[in-house]
């Protein structure tokens, strides 16, 4: 059999024939000879091809080989001193060298690669390697180095052979390290820092890149080796037109932008499947719009870097920076370990749940003024915030920072600008914060729930616990987002209630008076709940049923419904941890 599958001379009569009729022709020629003795199906495992599944058909042809079963200690040993991630990456590639039971069979007899640059001799079969300043050559093209063989003085031929696509590939940290081309350079860029690829690729493109690297160099070519996993088909499985379960990317990339997929990819945890959902590209999308909008609100309030003391930052501008320096160790910590999901993911809260939903809410209300503490935190956290997310959203984030920061940051481009670096950090701080933000947040959510506007005003606000402490000095805050005309704080206070209703207990009035549970029920709504209280206090609350029988209330068949009061009228309240607060509405 030749290489295109056609029955060689050495076929005979079968010559010329394809593999299929071969096959049926030899079979015709056993019955027609009565030699055929059964024939029957028989389950068997058939290599074929993963794109049109013809068999695979094997021929034995003479190859070149690279030696590598002598060098497999060596790969192990520079696979230990690399950085994997993840690192369980590190097992398959140790696996597959330890499977190894022979050389790299590094020819290819196909059209298209890189010619093999050797002449071989008709007659003795010794070879002629070009002259490594002729290089790049084709031997089938290009005339030898000698005019004839150095042994017998015969003809030499060009090898038809091309190179094993690795052969290329495994040197390309070499390549742009600009080895053999600039030795200083190459010197300081060796090895290189990063190889990204993906986990099918292991067992050639990283083994033979650490084979060729151990051979021409004797090192390592890389500090760090990231291994991505697969994306899958929406149903979770591998991505085959013949299984309809192809998406093409380039529809998504158009519907939702670059950013929208480079956050998506960001969130896949690196060497794990994962199966593409266009929803996890649209909440990328709504995050960059997200962050196009804070900014453009912020570009109302920013007017550049502001130099102010730490005695003028208020509660919540330190609340907000402690988080942000703690958010900048983080990413940044997240990011050299290559775990773009945690960062991504911490990036995205901070943003869009701590900085916008709350901080910004929260000091709306300053800005109608000049405030430098205001204006320092502000473009602290949004320069820093950006600079940030550039990493996995460069586009949108790079005309934010044109339009807004880089006529007081000064950088070329955000992504060479210079990385943020925590500015204040303090627990206390950060405990004051997170009550203020609470207390502010519980009221406007207690407004949303009452069908109340957010900008209606309130009258008082009294908040009662030993947490009040850490609201000291947060008055003004608090009085100016939530529209408060006065706010109270004190440790402790004589609260006064009052009995505003009852709410019977079914789940006990029930099984105790079972057929007249509905009667005692109605009788006790009917009368005054202040009466009741009064009367479950002293211990003799009785109910006379229609039929003259008297029946005896528990206490516990009952709750009792009561309100504050603030200056004789009835106020709501609303818990926030162990802070108790009352709120007097205005007219």
């Amino acid at each position: 059999m030749d290489g295109q599958g056609i029955m060689s001379q050495i076929a005979g009569k079968y010559k010329g024939l394809g593999i299929k009729e071969a096959r049926a022709a030899i079979i015709e020629d056993l019955k027609n000879d009565d030699l055929l003795v059964k024939q029957e199906k028989t389950p068997q495992n058939v290599g074929s091809c993963w794109r049109c599944h013809t068999a695979i058909e094997f021929l034995q042809m003479p190859q070149w080989f690279l030696k590598t079963l002598d060098a497999k200690d060596d790969v192990l040993k520079i696979a230990d001193e690399l950085n994997w991630h993840p690192e369980f990456m590190k097992v398959r590639l140790q696996n597959w060298v330890n499977s190894l039971n022979r050389d790299w069979v590094i020819s290819r007899q196909r059209y298209f690669a890189t010619p093999i640059p050797i002449w071989e001799c008709n007659s003795c079969g010794d070879i002629v390697l070009a002259k490594e300043e002729d290089c790049y050559v084709d031997p089938t093209v290009d005339q030898p180095p000698v005019p004839e063989c150095p042994e017998c003085g015969e003809s030499l031929q060009g090898c038809p052979d091309v190179f094993d696509t690795w052969m290329d590939s495994s040197i390309s940290p070499l390549y742009v390290t600009f080895w053999e081309r600039d030795n200083e350079l190459h010197k300081k860029l060796w090895p290189a820092s990063l190889r990204p690829q993906g986990q099918e690729i292991i067992r050639t493109w990283a083994f033979y890149t650490i084979l060729r690297s151990h051979y021409l160099t004797g090192g390592k070519p890389w500090n760090d080796i990231m291994v991505d996993g697969f994306i899958l088909g929406p149903d979770g499985r591998p991505m085959h037109a013949s299984d309809g379960n192809v998406i093409d990317p380039l529809d998504l990339l158009d519907r939702y932008g670059s950013d929208a997929w480079r956050y998506y990819s960001s969130t896949v945890t690196i060497g794990e499947d994962t199966a593409i959902q266009e929803k996890d590209i649209l909440h990328g999308q709504r995050f960059c719009s997200k962050v196009w909008n804070i900014h453009k609100f912020l570009s109302k309030a920013i007017i550049g870097p502001v130099e102010v003391s730490e005695s003028e930052l208020r509660a919540s501008d330190k609340w907000l920076l402690t988080q942000y320096s703690r958010l900048i160790k983080d990413v940044t910590k997240d990011y050299g370990d290559f775990h773009f999901g945690s960062a991504i993911r911490k990036l995205e809260h901070f943003v869009w749940h701590v900085f916008a939903d709350h901080y910004v809410e929260m000091v709306k209300y300053r800005m109608t003024g000049k405030d430098n503490a205001l204006s320092y935190t502000l473009y602290e956290v949004g320069l820093g915030t950006l600079k940030m997310l550039a990493v996995i959203m460069p586009h949108i984030t790079e005309e934010i920072y044109i339009q807004i920061y880089i006529k007081y940051d000064q950088a070329k481009s955000i992504t060479v600008s210079k990385w943020p670096e925590p500015v204040h950090e303090d627990e206390d701080d950060l405990t004051r914060g997170e009550i203020l933000k609470d207390v502010i947040a519980a009221i406007r959510n207690w407004k949303s729930e009452n069908g109340m506007p957010l900008s209606a005003e309130l009258d008082v606000l009294e908040i009662i616990g030993k947490d009040v402490e850490y609201l000291m000095d947060s008055e003004p805050d608090i009085a100016g987002t939530l529209k408060v005309n006065d706010v109270l704080l004190m440790t402790e206070a004589d609260i006064i209630e009052k009995v505003i209703g009852i709410k019977p207990v079914h789940a006990i009035i029930g099984p105790t008076f079972k057929q007249n549970a509905k009667e005692v029920a109605e009788k006790l709504m009917a009368v005054d709940p202040e009466q009741i209280a009064l009367a479950l206090e002293s211990g003799e609350l009785d109910v006379q049923l229609n039929n003259g029988e008297l029946v005896k209330i528990d206490p516990t068949m009952l709750m009792v419904i009561k309100a504050p009061m603030i200056d004789g009228k009835e106020a709501k309240s609303v818990n926030v941890g162990d802070l108790l607060i009352l709120i007097g509405k205005g007219e």
